[in-house]
């Protein structure tokens, strides 16, 4: 069976996030000593973590673009002039309901047609979610976040609340279409949002029949707009309607104001448009500045506690000191998100003792994580000072 460009995408995009993140934990397990991408270099969000720290943390300085942040700006850009090309051809989780989708008509399931109502929930969604971190409480909302989970279970599979949605998402796909994208993703709301104010759109050309939305795997019943005739902004675009048309014309069209595009061309501009944004933003990333310790003429040798906020709040470590040097550092309790938290402990304990240094960079996609374990460090060392 010859796979459809968007299917072939599809399983491209779910192989390099499974090699990806296998490697990933095999590295922060310490059995190789080398990754491709971690956890964070995957996170949809990192854009929106930094635009959190920059409104709501004074010590925050900007240092450029980690691969997360750089995703968040592809995405955006994406959404805004294309649409949402991301829930269409890119999202795991989309992927996995399409598949379960797929799983449950070869079974010869009978599907459950839900209600377009109901869709404004992931816009409270999106609202509760950013309010959530505004207040530094994004920790009580990631444990929940099927994405997350996604990407643990490669890592080291880690049953969490998420885990237990992803599931449910899955088997509820069976029977219904793409039930998380239509009602409680947030990072869906966002790009509809986008979506609504940009100049894309797909409208309907001569044909009114509108059976090529028999495919849709959103609903076979996607609003059209009466006025402009083009699909609502809950559109993943995942271009089925302009290709099937029973009559075989086009039933509808793909534009940027008037002007039509090829399906080919659109998708090809999306793609440059996420790797351009993913693999030169990060380039313009400037170096922290480098501030050696190498002695300690003032410190008293010897074990001592200290504390910072993370992401997930209050973490506290423990640092030896012998010598007039950091030999150690143990990490006694934390609220760290997993897939983040891994690496920050492991490298920049071990850059802080291999070079004496406390102000090591911070971990990609993990700048509230390591930020926290590098003041509970200094405010360690700080009190070896005061002895």
């Amino acid at each position: 069976m010859k796979l459809k460009l968007r299917s072939t995408i599809q399983l491209i995009i779910t192989i390099i996030v499974i090699i990806s993140c296998t490697i990933y934990g095999m590295y922060i397990n310490e059995i190789i000593d080398f990754r491709l991408l971690s956890v964070g270099d995957l996170n949809p969000y990192g854009g929106w973590s930094a635009l959190k720290s920059a409104l709501t943390d004074l010590s925050y300085r900007w240092r450029g673009f980690s691969r997360g942040t750089a995703l968040t700006a592809g995405i955006v850009l994406t959404a805004l002039f294309l649409g949402r090309f991301l829930c269409g051809y890119i999202c795991p989780i989309g992927a996995i309901q399409d598949f379960f989708k797929y799983l449950g008509n070869k079974l010869g399931l009978k599907e459950i047609n839900l209600s377009p109502k109901f869709e404004i929930i992931k816009y409270l969604v999106l609202i509760s979610v950013i309010a959530l971190s505004i207040m530094g409480l994004g920790n009580l909302v990631s444990p929940y976040s099927p994405w997350l989970a996604y990407l643990n279970i490669f890592i080291g599979f880690n049953l969490q609340a998420g885990t237990v949605i992803l599931i449910l998402i899955s088997l509820i796909s069976l029977v219904a279409r793409r039930v998380f994208c239509r009602y409680f993703c947030p990072l869906g709301a966002f790009q509809s949002l986008l979506y609504a104010i940009g100049p894309f759109k797909i409208k309907k050309s001569e044909c009114n029949c509108s059976y090529c939305l028999k495919t849709c795997p959103v609903s076979e019943e996607l609003r059209v707009s009466d006025k402009e005739k083009h699909l609502s902004p809950e559109c993943i675009n995942c271009l089925n309607c302009i290709e099937t048309c029973v009559k075989g014309t086009e039933g509808f069209q793909l534009k940027i104001g008037n002007k039509l595009l090829k399906k080919k061309t659109y998708v090809t501009l999306c793609i440059t448009i996420l790797l351009a944004a993913y693999i030169l933003l990060p380039l313009t990333s400037r170096n922290s500045a480098v501030q050696a310790i190498s002695t300690f003429e003032e410190v008293i040798d010897g074990v001592y506690t200290g504390s910072g906020m993370g992401f997930g709040g209050i973490m506290n470590v423990e640092v030896t000191i012998n010598n007039q040097k950091i030999t150690s550092i143990k990490v006694l309790n934390h609220s760290e998100t997993s897939g983040y938290y891994q690496e920050v402990f492991r490298s920049m304990a071990y850059e802080i003792v291999e070079t004496q240094n406390l102000s090591a960079d911070a971990v990609s996609g993990a700048t509230s994580t390591s930020r926290g374990f590098l003041n509970s460090v200094r405010d360690a060392v700080s009190k070896s000072l005061d002895n």
